[in-house]
């Protein structure tokens, strides 16, 4: 049907496409930033235990068979299992940049296939950009279609609910998929739209789930490829009945790359201005401040509060990474920058004063309280989104992740520049 919102977001997706391989506005770039902030977030996430254990789970492979997951160097796995490792350990610690108004991280989902199919159809660099922003299209704008952060409200993870649509397109735009075969691969990743956020810990699963809809995004493509259809209305009638959306569907603007957030802080996205808030006030006042205050009040839009919480004994990572008692506890050592510290999610570097967690109806910064130990209250207002240059900020970020690797620095001017699939795949492999 060519008026179905699956057709609308193939059309989307190709001509976000053929906006990044012209070099128009500024697609390719963001593309490439997006990508090396993904793969230094994977390097880095490969020593994660969530994705140690994965690796443990999966069956491996002789050499010269199925893919070498880019976490692993070395082994052998699956194509499916390859990339769930990969797109686990892109996002594992919360590293990984975010589209705001959708609520999802697409360059966690997209990126890795991008890389692994693109080396094995030897994309050069504008295909390999090419499929990064058409696969980020697609995520955002199908969750947009569902709810986008809304979904949060009704348990369900828009990032894995929409992940397996932008991963079918970038797989399509690698594979050479026509018109019809996108549309239909996006049709086949729709039949099993879906991803439950859990409400108490986030463990394993939830990491490993959006790994899972990456894979189901590229099977798509694949059946695609070789004939199989679906229902070009699934977004239309069942899924809005099913996620409860409202609104009118899709909307028009730019390229939705543009408006993508690069993290600074290995922690939750609505945590990243909580801990940028924490940073100003210890600038005025010290870090001995936020350490030793009695008391710290944060108020965020009711919807990321959702998925917060103020515990200072967590199960594991994935809590501390949610847990404001954790970024305030990173503030007071300096240490918010460290994976390290919100790995080891030792309650004893948790801060131990009073947290409250407040939510609000509408706003676009966090308001935070710090009552100090002699009483006195120190407010400060962040915004949500940080105002800086991308480029600098993910140049900052390789720094503190890569200590500075000058060959990282370099990589989005040589994506950019036409770097290949397999180089860049072969650059991952050794590290360097």
């Amino acid at each position: 049907m060519a008026g179905s919102t699956l057709a609308t977001l193939a059309r989307r997706g190709t001509a976000v496409a053929a906006l990044a391989r012209a070099g128009e506005d500024g697609v390719a770039r963001a593309a490439a930033l997006l990508s090396v902030d993904t793969l230094a977030c994977l390097v880095v996430g490969a020593g994660h235990p969530t994705v140690g254990r994965l690796l443990d789970a999966q069956d491996p492979l002789p050499a010269g068979h199925g893919w070498t997951p880019l976490a692993a160097p070395g082994a052998h796995r699956s194509r499916a299992d390859a990339l769930v490792a990969d797109v686990t350990a892109a996002h594992a610690d919360e590293l990984d940049a975010v589209h705001p108004g959708s609520g999802t991280v697409p360059g966690a989902v997209v990126v890795p296939l991008a890389v692994h199919l693109g080396a094995q159809v030897d994309a050069a660099g504008p295909d390999l950009l090419a499929a990064v922003a058409a696969g980020y299209e697609v995520t955002a704008l199908a969750a947009g279609v569902l709810g986008g952060p809304r979904l949060y409200a009704s348990s369900w993870w828009p990032g894995a609910v929409a992940g397996r649509l932008g991963a079918a397109m970038t797989a399509s735009c690698l594979l050479g998929l026509n018109e019809e075969r996108t549309r239909q691969a996006l049709a086949l990743a729709a039949t099993s739209v879906g991803g439950l956020l859990t409400e108490d810990v986030f463990a394993d699963g939830h990491y490993v789930l959006l790994g899972d809809a990456a894979a189901a995004g590229l099977q798509a493509a694949v059946r695609a490829a070789a004939g199989l259809r679906a229902s070009a209305t699934l977004l239309d009638g069942p899924a809005r009945r099913a996620f409860a959306a409202e609104g009118p569907g899709l909307a028009d603007g730019p390229p939705r790359i543009g408006e993508g957030m690069h993290k600074e802080f290995p922690c939750s996205t609505p945590l990243q201005a909580v801990i940028r808030g924490l940073l100003a006030v210890a600038e005025r006042a010290g870090r001995a401040t936020i350490g030793t205050a009695s008391a710290v009040e944060v108020a965020l839009p009711a919807a990321m509060v959702a998925y917060l919480s103020t515990d200072r004994v967590v199960d594991g990572p994935p809590e501390a990474a949610a847990s404001l008692a954790y970024s305030v506890g990173a503030v007071a050592r300096g240490r918010e920058r460290e994976v390290g510290h919100f790995r080891a999610a030792d309650p004893a570097t948790a801060f131990a004063g009073a947290l409250t967690l407040v939510p609000v109806t509408t706003s676009d910064a966090v308001e935070l309280a710090v009552t100090t130990a002699a009483g006195d209250l120190v407010r400060h207002r962040e915004p949500l989104r940080l105002a800086a240059d991308p480029a600098e900020l993910v140049t900052r970020k390789l720094g503190v992740l890569l200590a500075d690797a000058p060959r990282w620095s370099a990589l989005p001017d040589e994506l950019v520049a036409g770097l290949g699939a397999r180089a860049l795949a072969g650059l991952l492999a050794a590290r360097t």
